[in-house]
């Protein structure tokens, strides 16, 4: 079992929602979503529902288009 299936809490700052995806650090930093994370997150980033459909409208139009047109 995997952490978002044991229940763990959303990495946004000031959200204590519990979460429903988890991406790398990385990703979430590339797409510039302009949310605050909580001190001491890891290599992974935790998103409740509301935040990860902010983070999947920035990704789309920030890296995921530049990607796809650029092979």
């Amino acid at each position: 079992m995997g952490r978002v299936s044991k229940g763990v809490e959303c990495s946004i700052k000031g959200c204590s929602g519990q979460a429903e995806r988890s991406i790398s650090r990385d990703i979430f930093e590339k797409s510039k979503v302009g949310l605050e994370l909580k001190e001491g997150v890891g290599d992974r980033v935790y998103l409740c529902k509301t935040h990860y459909k902010e983070f999947k409208k920035s990704y789309r139009k920030n890296v995921w288009r530049i990607e796809r047109f650029s092979r």
